[in-house]
């Protein structure tokens, strides 16, 4: 009993000594208030999204007004600030979405005339592109739907360059909405670029000779040499290494094979296919480096000069072209923007690498474009910054260690490569732990080998696939690529050799079910406080992510899904798994599978036992209430089955009584449905009531035919 006691009492004055310490921290955090900035920017721009209603511009007014007092009363009260800056999160992204307002399309239209300029294009197979066209004139669209851009699918575009003016007819359509109630709204991201409707071009567009507007005039110059660069790398690289050499060059990822990606994605390697913060960081920091190191040989110009202030201006303009050539969007823009705020701090003597960085340059992109803060390039490129910045500052402060002073060179040596070592293995799985807190919660994906496939490619990246690509580059118009580009592709083929070989392990490819998004945001948290909250904190920041952990796992599953069009219909059997009635529409129940962490195909999941449909139409009793599922196709007609739902692909006119009823002018109307019981009762979902009256959110109506 008495060591009982002692025990016990040891416990209570350890945990006491920790919440003192965690007190203590949690009270030195109001000295490093920048750092949790973006946090807070970030909570308000979320309650933005999250309104079932478009707040009015006049409280908008109010709130900027009561954020820049509560923003002046810092001094009398760190809640008033922090709350503040809630506000201004807030009212940035409701300026922002009022900035890019464009009119939405609410229903099909056919026999469209457009005539714009082309903002941009995306190659697709075949020779296809993605044209997104600025709207200066249009016939056929009602006066208050008619958009500013629209993208369209076009077959004969692939003479067209940025800047063109180009008339044409088209089919459109309204943005789409989510795939499933609480779905990743598409509809809104494209909103945000301005984007009013989409649809596919009918023939080939007639090119009209107009003056390029000053505003494409730069985008078209850096496209066509994107192009020419894209060709000579793939005439020196050949098949699909070439393409992937192209994709970490220019960003143009068209030609990479769905084998590769797959592979990429399944190994944990897909990223370096998208131009982003590693790209940009060894870009720029290599040629930071060279430039210190050449003029570092020139004695007079080192003793004279700040050279390694000018090696980071010449960084920030090889960055800045590399951003333009590769314009691959926001996350290039974004990598550029925080690499930029590094070498600014080295241009005003201040460590380049630190968490008061990384939260100026968030802030920055928070204010200006505050929607990236819910997209997963965003946030996966802000928790992997954030944990790397927490442990460079960490690796700075940590005791040091002094060698042996009658140790040997060679010891030296072994000893250096060793901390070289570990300090790539921490940031490899610090960077990959942190980012895939959002990976799990966007993608459904779960790569566990993905820190070693990191750790055995970043030297290989980093040695023989960007620099040699940058070099190439540089001599591309003397004409001298073809060696730098057979050592990137030596480097890019042991890349994928070692992709191959992880994605063919077992248990690589691993899909988790959607994670609950309240765990998420609890773990984002924890990570947040370990990486900026010092070591006071560290206890609360662990127990924190495990009751994250333990509230993700809790999934929530709809028993029945129905299609926005109701062209499939998914019913979830005793395994958890979904049952499809159909293969139709691919890429909805795909999702729906990768959304339950369904490792199988679409024909796989239509084949699994739960549908009857020998008449045509089909029939299920794995749902609480029985299920029958009625197709125009099968010719049966207008009838009405005896089970207590019904879904139909036709319109039923409210001639059938059941339970519940779904037809295809319910979907018209609500988008994909989501049933789920309890009790003996069922609820519904629908994606349209989650969207909310939102800008980005249409009500339909019927479609024109002209």
């Amino acid at each position: 009993m008495k060591g009982q006691a002692i025990s016990w009492e040891m416990v209570s004055v350890w945990a006491w000594a920790q919440v003192n310490a965690a007190v203590t921290a949690t009270k030195a955090q109001a000295d490093r208030l920048l750092l949790w900035a973006p946090l807070f920017l970030i909570t308000g721009n979320w309650i933005y999204f999250t309104l079932p209603t478009e707040p009015a511009a006049t409280l908008n007014a109010v709130f900027a007004t009561a954020a820049m007092l509560l923003l002046l009363l810092r001094r009398k009260s760190l809640l008033f600030f922090l709350m503040g800056l809630v506000l201004v999160g807030f009212c940035a992204t409701k300026f922002r979405a009022d900035m890019v307002a464009t009119p939405m399309l609410r229903g099909s239209t056919n026999g469209v005339i457009i005539g714009g300029y082309v903002a941009d294009y995306e190659n697709k197979a075949k020779g296809a592109r993605q044209l997104t066209v600025t709207v200066e004139e249009q016939t056929g669209i009602p006066e208050d739907e008619q958009p500013r851009r629209v993208r369209v699918y076009a077959q004969d575009a692939a003479a067209l360059q940025i800047g063109d003016y180009i008339s044409f007819e088209a089919y459109l359509s309204p943005l789409p909405r989510p795939v499933q109630p609480g779905g990743f709204d598409y509809g809104r991201m494209l909103y945000f670029e301005s984007i009013g409707a989409g649809g596919r071009m009918i023939g080939a567009p007639s090119l009209e000779m107009r003056p390029v507007p000053w505003q494409f005039e730069y985008r078209r110059i850096f496209r066509t040499l994107r192009t020419a660069i894209s060709d000579r790398i793939t005439s020196v690289i050949p098949g699909p290494v070439g393409h992937l050499a192209d994709s970490m060059v220019s960003g143009e990822r068209s030609g990479i094979p769905q084998e590769m990606n797959q592979s990429l994605q399944i190994s944990g390697l897909a990223h370096i296919i998208s131009i982003s913060g590693l790209h940009m960081s060894m870009v720029a920091g290599g040629v930071f480096w060279a430039v210190r190191a050449l003029l570092a040989l020139i004695p007079f110009l080192a003793l004279r000069f700040p050279i390694k202030k000018i090696a980071a201006v010449a960084a920030l303009i090889v960055g800045l072209i590399y951003t333009l050539l590769a314009d691959s969007g926001s996350a290039t823009e974004r990598s550029y923007l925080m690499i930029a705020v590094m070498f600014c701090a080295i241009l005003v003597d201040r460590r380049a690498i630190s968490l008061r960085n990384l939260a100026i340059a968030a802030i920055l992109i928070l204010l200006v474009t505050p929607e990236e803060s819910v997209g997963a390039s965003f946030q996966m490129s802000f928790l992997a910054v954030m944990g790397l910045a927490g442990l460079a500052e960490w690796w700075h402060s940590r005791p040091r260690r002094e060698g042996l002073p009658d140790a040997s060179r060679s010891m030296r040596l072994v000893s250096k490569a060793g901390r070289a070592v570990m300090a790539a293995a921490l940031t490899t799985l610090i960077a990959g732990s942190a980012s895939t807190i959002a990976a799990a919660y966007h993608f459904d994906r779960l790569s566990p080998y993905g820190i070693l496939a990191n750790g055995l490619t970043l030297p290989v990246t980093e040695l023989l696939v960007m620099p040699p690509a940058l070099v190439a580059v540089i001599l591309m118009p003397f004409g001298f690529e073809y060696y730098p580009l057979k050592v990137m592709e030596f480097g890019l083929t042991l890349t994928m050799q070692v992709s191959d070989w992880i994605a063919s392990w077992p248990s690589a490819n691993v899909l988790v079910a959607k994670p609950h998004v309240a765990g998420i945001l609890l773990l984002a948290f924890a990570a947040a406080i370990l990486a900026i909250g010092g070591k006071g904190l560290r206890l609360p920041a662990i127990l924190l992510a495990a009751l994250g952990f333990s509230i993700a796992s809790i999934h929530d599953r709809p028993v029945i899904l129905v299609e926005d069009r109701t062209a499939n219909v998914a019913i979830l059997d005793q395994d958890d798994h979904y049952v499809l009635a159909s293969n139709v529409n691919k890429f909805v129940a795909t999702k729906w599978l990768l959304g339950n962490g369904d490792t199988a195909s679409v024909d796989q999941a239509t084949q699994r036992q739960g549908w009857d449909c020998n008449t045509g139409d089909c029939f299920s009793t794995l749902a609480p209430m029985s299920v029958s599922y009625l197709q125009e196709k099968s010719g049966n007609g207008l009838y009405c089955p005896n089970t207590q739902i019904i879904i139909a692909d036709f319109p039923l006119r409210h001639q059938c009584k059941a339970r519940l009823v779904i037809d295809r002018f319910d979907v018209w109307r609500n988008g994909a449905y989501a049933v789920s019981f309890k009790n003996g009762r069922y609820s519904l979902r629908t994606a349209r009531e989650e969207q909310g009256q939102r800008p980005w959110a249409h009500d339909s109506r019927k479609s024109i035919r002209n």
